[in-house]
């Protein structure tokens, strides 16, 4: 349970004025670009690294001493959610750490926090979905707020956006409107029947029950999938994404790839190799590994960053 920290100082690489709270008893650690929280057994959060992040929780501490389930961040701010429902912020005022026009809302009752990257998005057990953080991209989603009232299953992030899944399989879209967060274009196609979402950094992809894939958003990143839409249509099982494409599972074991190149969108190098037998698909944010059944791992996206696996791949051919 001990935390050993390294990297620049400034945002989180020292540690040392936290050294004493971080020796034991810490459950997991939640990181953004400038700061960590540290979570403890007993409910506790331990903040470091640059204030601007979340790193300075002192005006919050007797808030966050216990009693806190988990910790969401988004790339400037966190937001700690407690056993009673209750949400508290700190970082970047603008990119979510201030939550105090929505403080009466999320006094209570919250059941999940979902993070952007400068927004967060709070799921109620009353299924009311409370948003704050950069209006432009996803911190103000007053244009389909009545859609968002009530009925809300889960939410989902990308970089900019947001969406929204209902208990009734709509999903409903804010945020940056070319890159996920106007979903008008395939409307009728997320009306009903939608079982989960998947975000890359750019765009959105939805599977239905009847195992057909929809997508929207950056059309260069996975928003557009016209080219591979017929092998989308139906008997799609899973959806992964990376920072810049999308891989789609079927039930046959076969692996459908979009978006772009340098984040595995392309994989017809390797088709012959993913065309069936596949059990599992693995997104980093530049490439993608498919696990076969057998125990091969088929790698494609940005060289340099994990699709390039052929200096391994004697190791990496079975088991």
């Amino acid at each position: 349970g001990e935390v050993v920290t390294w990297g620049d100082a400034q945002s989180g690489g020292d540690s040392n004025a936290e050294a004493d709270r971080l020796a034991a008893r810490v459950t997991s650690i939640t990181g953004n670009f400038r700061a960590f929280a540290a979570l403890k057994d007993a409910g506790e959060v331990v903040t470091w690294g640059h204030a601007d992040g979340g790193g300075d929780s002192s005006a919050v501490a007797g808030r966050i001493a216990a009693g806190v389930s988990s910790i969401t961040g988004n790339k400037f701010a966190v937001a700690a959610l407690k056993d009673a429902g209750e949400v508290v912020t700190r970082g970047h005022a603008e990119t979510g750490g201030d939550s105090t026009a929505v403080a009466d809302r999320l006094a209570a009752g919250v059941m999940s926090v979902t993070g952007n990257a400068v927004a967060f998005a709070a799921l109620k057990n009353t299924g009311d979905v409370v948003i704050w953080g950069y209006a432009g991209l996803g911190g103000d989603c007053t244009a389909v707020g009545d859609r968002l009232a009530s009925g809300v299953r889960s939410v989902t992030g990308n970089g900019f956006a947001f969406a929204a899944l209902k208990a009734t399989g709509e999903v409903v879209t804010w945020g940056h409107a070319a890159r996920g967060g106007d979903s008008s274009i395939v409307a009728n196609r997320l009306a009903a029947g939608v079982s989960s979402i998947v975000g890359n950094e750019f765009a959105f992809a939805a599977l239905k029950d009847t195992g057909e894939v929809v997508t929207w958003g950056d059309v260069e990143h996975g928003g557009d999938c016209t080219a591979v839409a017929d092998r989308l249509a139906a008997g799609v099982r899973s959806v992964s994404g990376s920072r810049l494409a999308f891989a789609a599972l079927k039930d046959a074991g076969e692996v459908v790839t979009w978006g772009h190149a340098d984040g595995g969108g392309d994989s017809s190098a390797v088709a012959g190799r993913i065309a069936a037998g596949v059990s599992s698909i693995t997104g980093n944010k530049f490439a993608v590994a498919a696990l076969k059944d057998a125990g091969e791992v088929v790698t494609r996206g940005h060289a340099e960053t994990g699709g390039d696996s052929t200096a391994v791949a004697d190791r990496l051919a079975a088991g």
